[in-house]
């Protein structure tokens, strides 16, 4: 028996970390989106033949079925395996209740992770667990280190206009009209599964800087990455950066493109980083980390110390500064 792993399609990775999940035959459950309508499954079309639709009418996004995630870990369990499923943040997302609700079909036999995430931060969690299930962890082994990882996930996007928030309904219109009059570039962050505003400088180039300051902030990290909706060319720069600021490879901070889902919400133009900040000195042990490493943990034994009496000895008297003066009297 092993454990299989179970995503939805805001989960992203680029394509050299997403044949790992491939291979491991991970389960991706997708996100749908609405042109009036008209249904279409995320991640199916090119991300410039989306936007240049959505320009014309702006879709909308729904939960994924409760017969998917139902029906994914009914094949797993029947199968002889258990099923990891982890879903984009629940603050923000019906996609986690339901995922919850599919699980008690299997009672023992399915476990649901909140990423607190999306995009990359939710990437780094499946690529992990991934890793994991391939060195035969155990279920409950597996949760208790994406647990840890949810909390050392940090996360910061920009938004070059809030219009699409607007149009989402997660931001008011008036807020929309101020930010495009002061030029706003609003940067969000994720504090306990919810997005926040994080910081509101004003023009791009002060917004990707900002992004660079905030990631310094929150080294060392186990890994890093940049996300992106139809700002490749700014991203590949902002991963360069950023590799030069903390020191770690190129070739080891991901770039990738967000699904037509999450762009809904954010528009072109969004752009952030993730990262999974490292493990407190003090705090290390034995688990599996982002790099499908294992941390040995030390035990000192305990060693009982004899009491031991120590002889009572007198103090000298301090002197005073009177001592040190003669005697005047006569």
């Amino acid at each position: 028996m092993v454990v299989r792993i179970v995503t939805d399609s805001a989960c992203d990775l680029p394509p050299e970390l997403e044949r790992e999940l491939h291979d491991w035959n991970v389960r991706t459950i997708p996100f749908v989106f609405h042109f009036g309508q008209e249904s279409m499954v995320d991640k199916t079309m090119p991300m410039q033949t989306f936007l240049a639709r959505a320009l014309q009418q702006w879709p909308t996004t729904a939960t994924p079925a409760y017969g998917l995630y139902a029906s994914a870990f009914q094949e797993i369990v029947s199968a002889g395996d258990q099923a990891l499923c982890i879903t984009i943040t629940g603050r923000h997302s019906g996609a986690c209740d339901t995922a919850r609700s599919a699980a008690r079909e299997f009672p023992g036999q399915v476990a649901v992770v909140d990423s607190r995430s999306l995009s990359l931060g939710e990437g780094f969690l499946a690529l992990a667990a991934v890793r994991a299930a391939r060195a035969q962890a155990t279920l409950e082994q597996i949760v208790d280190t994406l647990q840890d990882m949810v909390s050392r996930i940090r996360f910061f996007i920009g938004l070059d206009t809030l219009d699409y928030v607007v149009r989402g309904g997660r931001a008011s219109r008036m807020a929309g009209v101020v930010a495009s009059i002061l030029q706003l570039r609003p940067i969000s962050t994720v504090e306990d599964g919810y997005l926040v505003l994080k910081d509101k400088p004003r023009t791009r180039r002060r917004c990707l800087e900002r992004l660079l300051t905030l990631a310094e902030e929150i080294l060392p990290a186990d890994a890093l990455g940049v996300m992106h909706a139809a700002a490749e060319d700014e991203a590949h720069a902002l991963a360069q950066r950023l590799a030069e600021i903390t020191g770690h490879p190129l070739e080891a901070i991901p770039v990738v493109e967000v699904g037509m889902a999450l762009a809904t919400h954010s528009g072109p133009g969004g752009i952030g980083i993730a990262a999974v900040r490292s493990i407190d000195s003090e705090d290390r042990e034995r688990r599996f980390t982002i790099l499908g490493r294992e941390l040995p943990r030390f035990e000192l034994p305990r060693v009982d110390l004899p009491h031991i009496e120590l002889p009572h000895l007198p103090l000298p008297r301090r002197r005073s500064r009177d001592d040190d003066e003669p005697d005047q009297r006569h």
